[in-house]
């Protein structure tokens, strides 16, 4: 019995020391924040963006909306809302650009894809799983 008082006394000095060292860490401001922000070019131009992959798939713009399309066919369930964000990392008083998303949002679902490149001629989007995929304007 008094070995079992002995091990959790030491374990509850031990967790307390760690709360201490790492709550002082964390609280001196030294830890890194990510967050987002509004990208300044907001919207990507309007019409449609032919993938470079297959040509009857491609994305449709039209203002802040967004729709992924396969065979030259989309839903009303395809339809997002869109928005162009930087992510940043913040360390002290350091901010250092990580990243720019397309971030697309309906009712119930929140979707982003890195942007890779972006031009008015074309722009490469990198899904979650590392897959990139170009996608061309489609001339009138």
């Amino acid at each position: 019995m008094k070995k079992q008082l002995i091990v959790v006394t030491m374990s509850l000095f031990l967790l307390f020391i760690l709360f201490w060292v790492f709550g002082n860490f964390i609280l001196k401001g030294d830890s890194v924040i990510k967050y987002s922000k509004l990208n300044k070019q907001k919207i990507i131009q309007k019409g449609e963006w032919i993938s470079s992959e297959d040509t009857l798939s491609g994305i449709s713009i039209r203002g802040n909306k967004i729709a992924f399309f396969k065979n030259m066919e989309f839903t009303s369930d395809d339809i997002y809302e869109y928005l162009i964000i930087d992510s940043i990392y913040k360390h002290k008083k350091d901010q250092k650009k990580v990243g720019e998303f397309l971030m697309m949002k309906d009712f119930s679902d929140t979707i982003y894809y890195q942007i890779i490149r972006k031009n008015d001629s074309n722009f490469v989007l990198k899904n979650n799983r590392n897959k990139q995929e170009t996608f061309n304007l489609k001339m009138k």
